[in-house]
């Protein structure tokens, strides 16, 4: 089961401790997530709806300066285009938590080919080996090594998947 603490978690990085910690603050988010039902919802949907719910959850907390104070003591502004990111970052904690069948390959597969989601190439790479050609897998792992930190992919991304980069 989703809970608000998997939502503060996947956004920690994202918004910071001080913002994050508020009790209660997520579990609209995590409402949003536990309510998902494949017969009548799609991710896209789905990730509208988390999008809004940050939006007014982090807005109610910050007020319009959208100020925030970051773990390493900065504080920045939270823009409205970086909350796209942060609901893919919570469709995460739902991808997840999908039971691997084919149907759930096949929608999240679309929903990644028409949104760039990377949590959802994360899952399909993770979760749904089986499903991809192996040559898709490649795809999808010079897209994650290219446009993210080595941090975030270097636990979990197939080193042979991965060819080096070419020299500059």
């Amino acid at each position: 089961m989703i809970e608000a603490w998997h939502v503060r978690e996947a956004l920690r990085f994202r918004f910071g401790s001080a913002l994050v910690d508020i009790p209660g603050i997520w579990d609209r988010a995590a409402k949003v997530l536990q309510a998902y039902a494949p017969y009548k919802d799609t991710f896209a949907d789905l990730a509208v709806r988390l999008e809004d719910v940050l939006f007014n959850t982090v807005y109610e907390q910050l007020g319009p300066s959208m100020g925030v104070e970051m773990d390493d003591g900065s504080l920045r502004r939270i823009r409205s285009a970086e909350l796209k990111d942060a609901a893919d970052d919570v469709m995460g904690v739902l991808f997840d938590q999908l039971k691997v069948y084919s149907v759930t390959y096949e929608s999240l597969h679309q929903y990644c080919i028409d949104t760039g989601s990377f949590s959802a190439m994360r899952v399909l790479y993770t979760k749904y080996a089986d499903f991809m050609p192996a040559a898709e897998r490649k795809i999808i792992a010079r897209i994650i090594r290219d446009n993210r930190p080595r941090s975030v992919w270097e636990n979990w991304l197939d080193p042979e998947d991965i060819p080096p980069l070419p020299p500059r």
